[in-house]
Order: structure tokens, then C-alpha cells, then sequence
């Protein structure tokens, strides 16, 4: 089976729910269980990989699976390799420098968490640079915007989280019908979080917008409606806080 799967990024999201936050503790990332159907793929895709050791898509689509399930270390090792065989990959690179930006969050950091935040940091410039060398590749898109918009403002890129938004956008409106609605949930609920991190009240129309547009969506993800959750819960706060302000 040499195969990468079309949309397995459909349901990246960096922290899975986590909240990112500077300081030198680390995030904890919660293991995501595997269902049996992810647990047959991930069999036949290391059987495959036992007689093409080298095969950068299977490296890229095991690593992709762990760090989609926040086995973090394991997919380290898999993308490390993917990179190691192709450093100039868009895809590989995205994928390992998301990975990366994990392994940030997660380690104990002994210098007050600057060297975490340099590392995180470093992580997402090699993300935007994998989206400059392969800008109309929507995984490598997805990905940045993703994990932009759940990490959030700390990032010094994160603008360009919308400029991700205008790319999507544009690509939704002449092959809407073609695109999955897992992708389209994915970008529905990382816009809603983007425009949550801005906290602007200008722009609280664009997260009710994005939120009730995920909520078209048929079928849903169980990550994703925790996600969905957790930020509308944040957005209803936002709002009664503002009238009570009022």
C-alpha cells in the first residue's frame, strides 16, 4: 500500500483544544485513541514501509497519524526521516515543523521559557516557508492555518493566518463543491479561532459567521465539536461580558 491518504489533515488542529501560553511548564497534549479503522491503516502503512524504508509519503502519512493523535515523540521520528530525505519538501517540512511546534509546547523549559519560545517560533517560520515554496498546496495551506490559529497571537506570523482565510476563501468559491466537508470544517473552526484570539469586538460578526457555518455541516468530527464547543462557550463569555460592561 503506498498511498497518502487525500484528507488526512482534516481534523489538525496543533493543540487539540489546548490553550498555548508562554512560560517554561509544559502543555500537556492529551493522547487522541485511535479507531480501528486509523489502527488498520497505520498496520498497513508500516507494512509497506518495511520494504520501501525510504518512501517519503509513507514516512509523511505515519508521522502525519501521530502527531494527529499527539504521539508527539513518534512522529518525530517518522517526519525527522521524511525531512532528512527530502529537507525541501513543503509537505514534509509543514508536517515536521507542526510536529515540532508540539514538541515545544510539551517540554519543560529550565531558561523561564525563551528557549521554548524560540524553538516554537523557529517551528512556524519554517511552516510559512513550506506555504512560500508550495502556495497553492492545500494540505501545506491547512496546516499553517491551523496551527497559526490555535496557537494565536504569541506568534509573531500569526497575521498571515488571514491571509490563509483570503486563500481559502477564493478556493471555496469556485470548487466549493469539490472540497470535503471535513476540510471546510477545519477551516470554519480555525477562522472562528483566529478571530477569537484578535478578541476585537469588530470582528465578533466574522466568529458567529464562521461558527454557524460549521454548524451547517452535517457530519462532524467528535475533536471538532469539542472544539466547536469550548469557543462558543469562549464567544457567549466574550459577549455577556461585553453587555455587562455595557
Amino acid at each position: 500500500m503506498k498511498k497518502v491518504l487525500s484528507f488526512v489533515l482534516t481534523s489538525f488542529i496543533i493543540g487539540n483544544v489546548v490553550a498555548w501560553f508562554t512560560g517554561a511548564a509544559p502543555i500537556e497534549f492529551p493522547k487522541q485513541a485511535y479507531n480501528k479503522d486509523a489502527q488498520m491503516n497505520m498496520a498497513a502503512l508500516k507494512q509497506s514501509l518495511k520494504t520501501e524504508p525510504e518512501d517519503l509519503d509513507l514516512l509523511i502519512e505515519i508521522g502525519s497519524q501521530y502527531t494527529l493523535h499527539n504521539d508527539i515523540e513518534l512522529a518525530a521520528d517518522y517526519l525527522g526521516q521524511a525531512v532528512e530525505i527530502a529537507p525541501n519538501d513543503p509537505l514534509a517540512k509543514a508536517w515536521y515543523n507542526a510536529n515540532r511546534a508540539k514538541e515545544s509546547g510539551a517540554m519543560l523549559d529550565l531558561s523561564m521559557g525563551l528557549y521554548k519560545l524560540y524553538k516554537l517560533n523557529d517551528s512556524l517560520k519554517n511552516i510559512s516557508q513550506a506555504v512560500i515554496a508550495a502556495p497553492n498546496d492545500l494540505s501545506v495551506r491547512l496546516i499553517r492555518m491551523a496551527t497559526f490559529a490555535n496557537i494565536g497571537d504569541i506568534n509573531p506570523l500569526f497575521d498571515q493566518v488571514f491571509e490563509d482565510e483570503k486563500w481559502f476563501a477564493s478556493l471555496l468559491d469556485k470548487q466549493g463543491q469539490y472540497i470535503p466537508d471535513e476540510v471546510k470544517s477545519q477551516f470554519y473552526l480555525s477562522m472562528a479561532q483566529a478571530y477569537l484570539f484578535k478578541d476585537d469586538a469588530v470582528e465578533a460578526n466574522k466568529i458567529q459567521t464562521y461558527l454557524e457555518l460549521y454548524k451547517a455541516i452535517p457530519e462532524k468530527k467528535a475533536s471538532d465539536l469539542e472544539h466547536f464547543s469550548k469557543m462558543e462557550a469562549d464567544f457567549i463569555s466574550i459577549h455577556d461580558g461585553e453587555r455587562g460592561a455595557a
